[in-house]
C-alpha cells in the first residue's frame, strides 16, 4: 500500500494502542489463564465495524502465547464456502494444535479426525435432529477424545474467531451451531468478536418471531460473558484523526494558511467529531483525503475540499444529495429568481427543508444541527433560504477564492479532476505569478496556450477575478500582452450579444480597470500613449481609448488636454494605416470620434482634408455620408445595417463642412440618380443605400434652407 495511505490494519502490540485497549484486553486474557473450572465457555467481544475488535483480540492473543500452559487457535470461517469445510478445518486445526503438544499422539489424533470428518454435515441439518446426531457414539468418542488430549496436554486452548458479522446469515448459523457442538470441550476457551446488532438481527430470522429480540436470546444461549469493546474516547479519536489529516496535507505538500486551519479545525470540530465513532472512520477520512488532496492541489478551495470530504465520510446520505441537486446549494433564492418549470423560490424552499429532513431523519437532534450548520458554512446560499440573508454579491468572492458554492467549481469538487474546456487554476496561477519575471512575448505564449485550453471567455472570467490584486509590473506586462494578442479574442456585434461587446470588448474593459486602479497619472498616461500606437491592432486600441474617456467629471482619469493628446496619437497612427484611402472608408465605425477630436484641434485642417477627398472621388462622397448614417440592429435583422441619415447626422457634418458646398456637390455627382424618386424614410428596415443617404441629406437640407421638403415616401 502506499505511504500515503493509512492501512487499516489491526494493530498487535501494546506500544501501538491509541484507545486504551489493551488494559481491557490484557485482563481478559488474566480471567482466561486464572480460571479453574474445566469447562469449556464462550465469551463474545462485541463492537460496530470499525470499532477496533480484531485489535483486542491480537491483544489477548499476545498477553496469553506469552503463557507456558496456553494453546491458542484462529479460526477464519469466512475463508470456507460450505458446512463441512468448516467443521473439517476446526478439526484439522485442533489437531494440529493439540500434535504440537502431544507428538506421541498425533497420528492417532489425526486418524480420528479422518475418519469422523464427516460428521460435519450434521451442522447442515435441522435442529431437531442435532440431540440424535449427538447420540451418535463415534461423534462422542470423537470428542471424548479430544477431551482426553486437552487433559493429557495440561493445557487451556483459546479458540478466536472474528469477523463473524463478515459472514452471511447462513454461514453466521452454522458457525454458532458449530461453536454450540463444541463447546464443552474441556479447558476451552472461544473468544468470539462482533457486532452484536447485526448477528442477532442475521440469526433471529430462525428462531422465535424471527425478529433482532430472538436473536439477541439465542446469542445469550451460546455466549456466556459478553463483553463491550470499551469505546474510544472522544479525545484520542480526534488526535488521532488529526495526525492523519496532517499526514494527508503533508504528504501533498499543500500549505495552508493560519485562517485556513482555523476555518478547517473549526468547522471539523464543531460539525464533524460527534460523528467520529471508530478509529476506521478516522483511517477512512485520512485515506480520502490522501486521494483527494493530490488530484485537486491548487484547483479549488482546499478548506471546502476537506470538508465536502469529511461530509462524503461522515455523512454519506448528504453527500450524494448534494452531488446529484446541486441547484439546492449554489443557486440564488433571491424573490427574482424562478427554477425549471416556473418553480418559486417559496416551493423551492419549502422542497429542499423536506429533503434535509428526510436526510436526517436517522441522526440525533446533535448531528442534525451540526450537518446544517456545515452545510451553510460550505453553502453560503441556505442562509438566503432560510435566514433571508441575501449575497448579492458574494458569488465574485466565491468565485476568487474557489469555494464549492461557485457554479463555476462546483463540479470539480466530486469530478477529481479539471473538466474539460475549463481552466486549471494550477495553470492559470502559474501564469499569473510569471507576470513580472518573464518578457511579453513569453507572456503572449503562455496566455495563448491558455485559451487553447479553454478559451476566450474563460480567461478573461480568470483574470478579472486579479483586477484589484495585481503589481504595477504585472499589469503593465499584461495588458500590453492582451493589447498586442487582441485578435485572440473576438469580437461580438450581433444584436444578441446584448451590448456585451463580445471577448475583445470586455479584454479592454479589463485593461481600462487596471489602468484607473493604479494611482501614478503619469505612468497609466504613458502606458495608455503606447496603447494608442501602431503595435496595437487600431479597433482595439480605440476600444481601449472608448473607455478611457468614460465617466464625468471627477470619475475620469485623465485631464482635458491628456485626452487631446491620445486622440491625437490614434489618428496620426490611423492615418498611416489608411494609406491613400480616406480615413472614414477605412475607419467608418470610428468616424464620429476621430472627425469631432479633429475638428477640436485643427477643424481647417479637417475641412481640407475631407474636401481633397471629395473634390478628387465623387464616390468618396457617398462614402463620407455611408461612414455618417448610423449603423442599426434589430431582433428581426441581427446583423447590422445602415438605418436613417438623421438630423443629428446632418447637424454633425454641416458643422464640419459648409452645407452648401455638401448639397451643391452632391448635385453636380448625383443629379440624375437623385431625382429619380423621393427620398425613403423607414423603420426598421435594412434597405437602405447610398442614394437615399444623399436624398435624406436633401431632405435636412430643403429644411433647414426654408425650402419646400423633398417628397418623402414612406
Amino acid at each position: 500500500m502506499s505511504e500515503h495511505y493509512s492501512s487499516d490494519k489491526p494493530v498487535e502490540i501494546e506500544n501501538q494502542d491509541r484507545f486504551q485497549r489493551y488494559g481491557f484486553s490484557k485482563r481478559i486474557a488474566e480471567t482466561i489463564v486464572q480460571r479453574e473450572n474445566e469447562e469449556g465457555i464462550v465469551i463474545g467481544i462485541y463492537g460496530a465495524w470499525g470499532e477496533g475488535k480484531t485489535s483486542v483480540l491480537n491483544f489477548i492473543k499476545s498477553e496469553l502465547d506469552l503463557k507456558e500452559n496456553i494453546l491458542t487457535l484462529t479460526l477464519n470461517p469466512w475463508r470456507y464456502n460450505d458446512e463441512e469445510s468448516l467443521i473439517k478445518n476446526f478439526l484439522n486445526k485442533v489437531a494440529e494444535v493439540l500434535g504440537k503438544e502431544l507428538d506421541t499422539n498425533k497420528e492417532k489424533l489425526g486418524s480420528f479426525i479422518e475418519k469422523y470428518g464427516t460428521f460435519g454435515s450434521i451442522i447442515g441439518k435441522d435442529v431437531s435432529e442435532i440431540g440424535k446426531n449427538l447420540s451418535n457414539v463415534d461423534l462422542e468418542t470423537l470428542k471424548n477424545r479430544i477431551d482426553e488430549f486437552l487433559k493429557e496436554s495440561e493445557s487451556k486452548l483459546v479458540i478466536f474467531v472474528d469477523d463473524i458479522d463478515r459472514l452471511d446469515k447462513q454461514e453466521i448459523y452454522s458457525l454458532f451451531r458449530l461453536v454450540k457442538l463444541t463447546a464443552d470441550f474441556t479447558n476451552t476457551t472461544y473468544v468470539l468478536s462482533f457486532d452484536e446488532k447485526m448477528v442477532a438481527s442475521a440469526i433471529g430470522e430462525r428462531f422465535g418471531k424471527g425478529n433482532i429480540d430472538s436473536g439477541h436470546n439465542f446469542l445469550e444461549k451460546i455466549i456466556q460473558v459478553p463483553l463491550q469493546i470499551p469505546q474510544a474516547q472522544p479525545d484520542a479519536l480526534k488526535k488521532y484523526c488529526f495526525e492523519l489529516v496532517d499526514n494527508a496535507i503533508n504528504k501533498s505538500t499543500l500549505e495552508l494558511t493560519k485562517e485556513e486551519v482555523q476555518r478547517f479545525v473549526s468547522a471539523f470540530s464543531h460539525n464533524i467529531l460527534l460523528r467520529l465513532k471508530t478509529p476506521r472512520l478516522a483511517i477512512r477520512y485520512g485515506n480520502s483525503l490522501s486521494f483527494a488532496i493530490p488530484l485537486l492541489k491548487g484547483e479549488v478551495n482546499h478548506v471546502d475540499l476537506m470538508l465536502i470530504e469529511a461530509i462524503k465520510v461522515f455523512y454519506p446520505k448528504h453527500y450524494l444529495f448534494i452531488k446529484s441537486f446541486p441547484h439546492y446549494f449554489t443557486s440564488s433564492y433571491s424573490s427574482r429568481s424562478t427554477y425549471g418549470d416556473g418553480q418559486s423560490v417559496k416551493e423551492k424552499k419549502e422542497e429542499l427543508k423536506k429533503h434535509l429532513d428526510k436526510l436526517a431523519s436517522d441522526l440525533t437532534k446533535n448531528e442534525k444541527d451540526a450537518i446544517f450548520q456545515l452545510l451553510k458554512t460550505l453553502f453560503p446560499r441556505l442562509n438566503e433560504a432560510f435566514h433571508n440573508t441575501f449575497q448579492h454579491e458574494g458569488h465574485k468572492q466565491w468565485l476568487k477564492e474557489k469555494r464549492i458554492v461557485s457554479t463555476s467549481y462546483f463540479k470539480r469538487y466530486f469530478s477529481y479532476a479539471v473538466i474539460e474546456g475549463e481552466l486549471s487554476d494550477v495553470m492559470f496561477e502559474e501564469f499569473m505569478q510569471s507576470l513580472e519575471a518573464i518578457e511579453i512575448k513569453d507572456i503572449a505564449k503562455g496566455m495563448k496556450d491558455i485559451i487553447n485550453e479553454s478559451s476566450p471567455e474563460n480567461f478573461l472570467f480568470k483574470v478579472r477575478t486579479y483586477e484589484d490584486s495585481l503589481s504595477w509590473k504585472a499589469s503593465q506586462n499584461l495588458i500590453l500582452t492582451i493589447a498586442v494578442m487582441s485578435e485572440l479574442f473576438p469580437k461580438g456585434d450581433s444584436f444578441f450579444s446584448f451590448g456585451m461587446g463580445g471577448a475583445q470588448s470586455q479584454a479592454s474593459i479589463f485593461i481600462y480597470n487596471l489602468l484607473k486602479n493604479h494611482k501614478d497619472n503619469d505612468e497609466v498616461f504613458e502606458l495608455s500613449k503606447t496603447l494608442m500606437g501602431k503595435e496595437i491592432p487600431y479597433d482595439f486600441a480605440y476600444q481601449i481609448n472608448n473607455w478611457l474617456r468614460s465617466g464625468e467629471g471627477e470619475e475620469k482619469i485623465f485631464k482635458q488636454e491628456q485626452y487631446v493628446e491620445l486622440a491625437t496619437v490614434l489618428r496620426k497612427r490611423a492615418l498611416e494605416e489608411c494609406g491613400e484611402l480616406p480615413i472614414f472608408v477605412k475607419f467608418p465605425d470610428n468616424i464620429f470620434y476621430i472627425f469631432s477630436t479633429w475638428y477640436e484641434n485643427n477643424p481647417e485642417d479637417l475641412e481640407s482634408y475631407l474636401k481633397g477627398y471629395i473634390d478628387e472621388e465623387p464616390k468618396y462622397l457617398k462614402q463620407l455620408f455611408l461612414a455618417l448614417t448610423p449603423t442599426a440592429t434589430s431582433s428581426n435583422h441581427p446583423e447590422p445595417y445602415k438605418s436613417n441619415f438623421d438630423k443629428e447626422g446632418y447637424d454633425y457634418i454641416t458643422n464640419i463642412l459648409n452645407k452648401d458646398y455638401l448639397h451643391a456637390k452632391i448635385n453636380e455627382y448625383f443629379s440624375d440618380e437623385l431625382h429619380q424618386e423621393g427620398v425613403k424614410f423607414q423603420r426598421f428596415d435594412h434597405n437602405q443605400s447610398e442614394i437615399n443617404i444623399l436624398r435624406q441629406f436633401e431632405h435636412w437640407y430643403s429644411k433647414d434652407d426654408g425650402i419646400e421638403e423633398a417628397e418623402i415616401v414612406e
